[in-house]
């Protein structure tokens, strides 16, 4: 009777910790799938889309017109970003107007200022160096385009180098 006892006890106990587990498991699940959610809402991505912005080069004079509030608003709708968030951003050129980018809503997205390490501060930056290396005959101005075109970031990193939080 006593190791029946003893068992019914056993029992009870790794079902006890296997359920502290399971509640463990679910609550670090459910905290994580929040702060995914909220980045996702936050909509305070590093890149743009490439599908909203896949960066497009001035052709003519009419792709140098400059850039409408009724532009920034449908780049905000597109992006799923309220306009009363508008403070909290600097809609950007992907391809900068300094390196020829057009004044169109392909070449531009809303660009988190708060966002860290990058962010529209560090995109400046790293144009000011592609225009330096375009001018010592280093770059040409098709491969800066490209190379911001296709990841802003990773083009920051192999010219300036990594960056930290800050």
């Amino acid at each position: 009777m006593n190791f029946f006892v003893g068992e019914l006890f056993a029992i009870a106990q790794s079902h006890h910790t296997i359920s502290a587990l399971n509640i463990r498991i679910t609550t670090t699940v459910l905290l994580i799938a929040a702060c995914l959610a909220t980045n996702v809402v936050a909509e305070d991505n590093l890149l743009p889309d490439p599908m909203f912005t896949p960066g497009k080069v001035a052709r003519n004079g009419r792709d140098r017109n400059g850039v409408t509030e009724e532009m920034e608003r449908h780049i905000f709708s597109l992006y799923h970003i309220p306009w009363r968030r508008r403070p909290e951003f600097k809609v950007d050129h992907l391809i900068p107007t300094e390196l020829g980018g057009a004044d169109s809503v392909d070449n531009l997205w809303p660009q988190s200022l708060y966002t860290r390490p990058y962010n529209a501060e560090r995109k400046e930056l790293l144009t000011r160096r592609l225009l330096a290396l375009i001018a010592s005959g280093e770059m040409t101005l098709t491969q800066a385009q490209r190379e911001i075109r296709e990841d802003w970031i990773s083009c920051f990193v192999d010219h300036l180098g990594m960056l930290y939080l800050r």
